[in-house]
C-alpha cells in the first residue's frame, strides 16, 4: 500500500513538472512569432545602446562580446551577443522574450524595462553583429 502512495505522489510530480515545462514552453514557441514593433533605426540603436550601457554592459562588455567587469566572476562566461544568430533562425521576439525573463545567470528585464525599451535593446544588440 505505502509503495502505491509513493508511486501516485511521484506520477503527480513528473505530471507538474511536464505541465510547468510545457507552459515555460509554449510562451516561448510564441514568443518566436513576435515582430519587432520598433523599426531598427539609428535613433532606436542609440536608446538600446545606452540601455545596454546601463544594464547589460557589466556582464556582457561595451560590445556585447561577453568580456564584462562582472564576466571574470561568473561561473559560464556571458554569451557573446555580436554572434547571436539573425531571424528567422533566432527570431527577435526569441531574444525578447530572454531579456525579459531571464536565462540562466541573467535576470529578468520585465519589471525595469519597457516594452519599447526590450525592443530598443534589441535593436542594439542586432547591431553588435554588423559591427565585426
Amino acid at each position: 500500500m505505502q509503495n502505491r502512495v509513493k508511486v501516485k505522489w511521484l506520477l503527480a510530480a513528473v505530471a507538474a513538472a511536464c505541465v510547468g515545462s510545457g507552459v515555460y514552453n509554449a510562451d516561448l514557441l510564441r514568443s518566436a512569432f513576435l515582430r519587432n514593433p520598433i523599426p531598427r533605426s539609428p535613433e532606436s540603436i542609440a536608446r538600446g545602446r545606452q540601455l545596454f550601457a546601463q544594464d547589460c554592459a557589466v556582464c556582457h562588455g561595451a560590445e556585447g562580446r561577453g568580456d564584462g567587469a562582472a564576466a571574470a566572476a561568473l561561473p559560464q562566461r556571458p554569451k557573446d551577443l555580436s554572434r547571436i544568430a539573425p531571424a528567422p533562425i533566432f527570431p527577435d521576439g526569441v531574444v525578447a522574450y530572454r531579456i525579459l525573463n531571464g536565462v540562466r545567470m541573467m535576470p529578468a528585464f520585465k519589471s525595469t524595462l519597457s516594452e519599447n525599451e526590450i525592443w530598443d535593446l534589441l535593436n542594439f544588440i542586432r547591431s553588435l553583429a554588423a559591427v565585426k
